[in-house]
């Protein structure tokens, strides 16, 4: 990989822009940064990079959440998700370039068909079972070893099972700094994590906490309802461009 000034400023620029999406609705870093990094960079570095900026973000979110926290509420998705997030980068450290740019695109389709069933059926409710906190911890493990999208899984678990919206944040930000460290760690046994992609490391981390800062003043004010349905529209149009130049 050589590296270029230019493409260390498209993914800095791209990971602020992904944090601040956070900011707004709560959720979706990775999902636009896994959309677009790609178009830029090899997918196993993508993954690298997403995984070592979620902790960043992670950690300023569980420092200023950490009363809220849950930890036996928890335990078992995050467990599960370790187990299944070596699965998941075996995948991607072992399959085709052209195969990871037609899964991730598929992916981001199931998650708008996801996403929009679970908001149109208010009624659908989730039940705080051994069987469900297992299935939604193996399901996220697989995303984050994958492509380090670890949230659209377990943000549907937590939302139905959390008291409060502040138990909710809390407990997910959590789950996203053990996953998340979990996933750079292997990242580095894998050799992802070098000095060659260390460059676009430390942008992306200095884009994040930038965003961080700005985040919630800039958002604060934009109808989450709004940017949801952009998100909606906006995830098959990354997959059509993940796949639109493989041959």
């Amino acid at each position: 990989m050589e590296f270029q000034l230019f493409n260390l400023a498209l993914i800095s620029g791209i990971n602020f822009i992904s944090a601040l999406l956070q900011a707004s609705v709560g959720f979706g870093y990775a999902i636009l940064a896994m959309a677009l990094m790609p178009l830029v960079l090899p997918m196993r570095l993508c993954s690298a990079i997403s995984a070592v900026t979620v902790v960043i973000i992670a950690i300023q979110m569980v420092i200023m959440l950490r009363k809220h926290l849950n930890l036996r509420l928890i335990f078992i998705p995050v467990l599960f998700c370790m187990l299944t997030t070596n699965l998941g980068l075996y995948i991607l450290m072992n399959y085709p370039e052209e195969i990871l740019r037609i899964i991730l695109a598929i992916f981001l389709v199931f998650l708008t068909i996801f996403f929009a069933t679970t908001q149109k059926k208010k009624s659908l409710k989730i039940k705080k079972t051994l069987l469900s906190s297992i299935l939604f911890g193996l399901l996220t493990g697989i995303s984050t070893g994958m492509f380090n999208i670890v949230g659209p899984f377990l943000m549907v678990y937590y939302l139905n099972i959390c008291d409060d919206h502040l138990s909710f944040k809390a407990n997910i930000e959590f789950s996203f700094l053990i996953a998340g460290i979990y996933s750079t760690i292997l990242h580095i046994i894998y050799g992802n994590i070098n000095l060659e992609v260390a460059p676009y490391i430390v942008g992306s981390a200095i884009a994040v906490i930038l965003a961080g800062f700005v985040g919630i003043r800039l958002f604060r004010k934009l109808n989450r309802g709004m940017v949801t349905r952009v998100i909606y529209i906006a995830l098959p149009i990354m997959a059509l461009l993940l796949i639109k130049d493989i041959r």
